[in-house]
């Protein structure tokens, strides 16, 4: 699935529901998850510095490729891993 951001939009089972407390560099890869935080959570948030698309498996068990990202923009999306196959953007850090 290919979805064009124009607004960031909430994704998933772990969707935000406090600020973000936690964050880390990712390194997109096709076969490694992202680590949980310190406390047990997820990835709520996605912190792009870099414009381009970025490819990832949702919280809630599909795919997407989220295009024309723009830089230094943070997306509400829970995802499980960020792909390195079609994923363009640089510069991404995990939000927890």
């Amino acid at each position: 699935m290919t979805m064009f951001v124009t607004s960031p939009r909430t994704v998933g089972k772990n969707a935000p529901t406090q600020g973000t407390y936690d964050s880390a560099a990712v390194t997109p890869s096709d076969s490694v998850d992202l680590p949980l935080n310190s406390t047990g959570h997820g990835v709520r948030r996605l912190y792009i510095t870099g414009a381009g698309n970025v490819a990832v498996n949702l919280a809630g068990g599909g795919t997407a490729t989220l295009t024309g990202l723009t830089a230094n923009t943070i997306y509400e999306v829970a995802v499980t891993r960020v792909l390195a196959t079609n994923t363009t953007a640089t510069g991404i850090q995990a939000l927890y």
